[in-house]
């Protein structure tokens, strides 16, 4: 019998559950019974568990966070998620993590609870199968490959099977022109459903959705050897992913049609014309992205997935193939590769303003070395950019006039950003450039007493120096030259000494274990309690929750 775990906050729910008979007959016990997330994660940490069956909602640890715990520790698991009407943005959510599919509380009884788990059953014993067998099964291949005579293909033709293999391609191609004449919106009518049957299409999609699928771009290359491999392996990946979508448990009552599109873009068009209910629908959708994202996860390349919603209607195709591939321009913001449609979620077309504010002020920063600042407004300027989805190709834009603002080599800025999160990788990688060069960044265009005044200080900021000391290394009277220095360099020297001191602390903080008056010796403060005290209110926090948060 394999093990079975539910986790719901509600008894009823759970004993409702526990007296079903179908747990029996489709080869499950259950082992335990809790009511949050951590009970669930201690029962797995001491029990072989085969099945999660689990809430969303939950207190202390939701089923969120325990999918996404649940994968991490332990990917085998098969993971089966109880929703209500309500909860579609949670599920999409609890998809996203790795549940493998999810069943309305509301439909539970004997009959679906039995299908959803012979489903579960069918896939945890094809699992542990193709673990136990995988290595045994690729010697054997490539033992018949080396007896395989040549002689056999050709008997093949003989036989017939290549003019069947032509019935197939031709088919394929049908399929291929109605699918595209509908994206196109060329086809209607009459003709729609003449093509539509001739092609041996089945659904007629009239509620239908379309998940599209997209290999992440690599770096272009003029070598037509490796483009024939990419596409070679492109039509590799489409017969495997059919394969597995046909295969899939539970499913087969979906009508679903795969079409390659060429330069490693595919569709996947759901029919739904026959469900009424608009939560099973989702149910099929849901189940069908999840299943595409994990296609994808076992290739060595990367893929992105857009979903569309429910389309209704003689346009529908047309209509979710739409949402679906502004939701692939919209993955530039989803982490694991799936986004789902949603209708007010339109891509930016307009820096926002925090993007524009920090393009105004980088120059002056650097001049500062104001590293932590320009961090912290880089920071603003990436959830800007992710609260307005703005289009990537914009965001591009604006990193490469930053890098000329800076004055920072832009060769970085010709790479593909295929995620948000890599911007902000990039950002932190510029603000290293820009402001820990060895030494700060003096402009050329200063007077020659502010020059030597700022080397002054560069030089000797952990030392106990000042505004005199470096008065007199420029050769001029102190007063004049804080007059000067402030003009010319936007900033007090008494500041701009401290900032020094400032970031030659933090980089300690981060990158030793010196003890804090260690660290302010070092970095020239004699005084540790003050070193302490303009920390913080620079930085917002101690010395020691900085090294805590580094």
């Amino acid at each position: 019998m394999r093990k079975a775990l539910l986790a719901d906050d509600d008894f009823l729910v759970r004993s409702y559950l526990k007296m079903l008979s179908s747990w029996e007959k489709a080869g499950f016990e259950i082992t335990a019974d809790v009511r949050d997330g951590e009970e669930a994660l201690e029962v797995l940490d001491r029990e072989k568990i085969d099945l999660v069956v689990t809430d969303i909602a939950m207190p202390l640890m939701d089923g969120i966070e325990l999918i996404r715990e649940i994968r991490r520790k332990y990917p085998d698991i098969y993971v089966i998620v109880l929703s209500c009407h309500d909860e579609f943005e949670y599920v999409k959510k609890a998809m996203k993590e790795g549940a493998d599919e999810y069943v309305l509380k509301n439909t539970l009884n004997e009959e679906s609870l039995y299908t959803v788990l012979e489903a579960a059953e069918e896939h945890i014993r094809q699992s542990k199968e193709e673990a136990g067998v995988k290595d045994q099964k690729q010697q054997t291949q490539e033992h018949a490959d080396m007896k395989k005579d040549p002689e056999e293909d050709n008997n093949a033709d003989a036989d017939g099977k290549t003019g069947e293999k032509s019935d197939q391609t031709g088919n394929m191609n049908e399929k291929f022109l109605f699918f595209n004449q509908i994206l196109a919106g060329t086809l209607s009518g009459e003709e729609r459903e003449e093509k539509r049957i001739r092609a041996g299409i089945r659904g007629k999609y009239k509620n239908s959705a379309v998940i599209v699928i997209k290999r992440e771009e690599t770096e272009y290359t003029e070598d037509p050897l490796e483009e024939a491999r990419k596409e070679q392996y492109s039509l590799e990946f489409y017969r495997r992913m059919q394969e597995k979508l046909q295969s899939r448990p539970g499913e087969s009552e979906t009508e679903k049609e795969m079409i390659y599109l060429g330069n490693g873009t595919y569709c996947c068009f759901l029919d739904l014309s026959d469900e009424y209910k608009s939560s099973v629908m989702y149910q099929h959708l849901t189940g069908t992205a999840s299943a595409c994202y994990k296609i994808c996860a076992e290739e060595e390349e990367a893929y992105k997935i857009g979903v569309s919603n429910i389309c209704i209607g003689a346009d529908a195709l047309r209509q979710a193939y739409q949402q679906a591939r502004m939701m692939i321009k919209n993955s530039f913001y989803e982490k694991d590769g799936i986004a789902y449609y949603e209708a007010d979620r339109a891509m930016g077309k307009e820096l926002p303003k925090e993007a524009e504010t920090l393009l105004e002020e980088a120059e002056l920063l650097k001049k500062k070395s104001e590293k932590d600042k320009f961090l912290l407004m880089a920071g603003t300027v990436i959830q800007a950019f992710k609260k307005e989805r703005c289009d990537s190709q914009l965001v591009r834009q604006w990193f490469r006039k930053l890098e000329h603002k800076l004055q920072v080599d832009g060769s970085r800025a010709d790479q593909h950003f295929g995620y948000i999160g890599e911007v902000k990788k990039e950002l932190e990688h510029l603000a290293e450039q820009a402001f820990e060069c060895g030494e700060p960044n003096i402009p050329e265009d200063l007077s020659q007493a502010v020059k030597i005044a700022a080397d002054y200080a560069a030089r000797h900021y952990r030392e106990a120096v000042g505004l005199g000391d470096a008065a007199e290394a420029a050769g001029v009277n102190s007063t004049y030259l804080s007059y000067l220095f402030s003009q010319e360099m936007g900033i007090g020297f008494a500041n701009y000494l401290l900032n020094l001191r400032m970031e030659h602390a933090k980089k300690l903080l981060r990158e030793t274990n010196l003890k804090m008056w260690q660290v302010a010796e070092e970095s020239g403060f004699n005084d540790y309690h003050y070193f302490s005290k303009v920390f913080k209110k620079a930085e917002g926090m101690s010395p020691a929750q900085y090294r805590k948060h580094s």
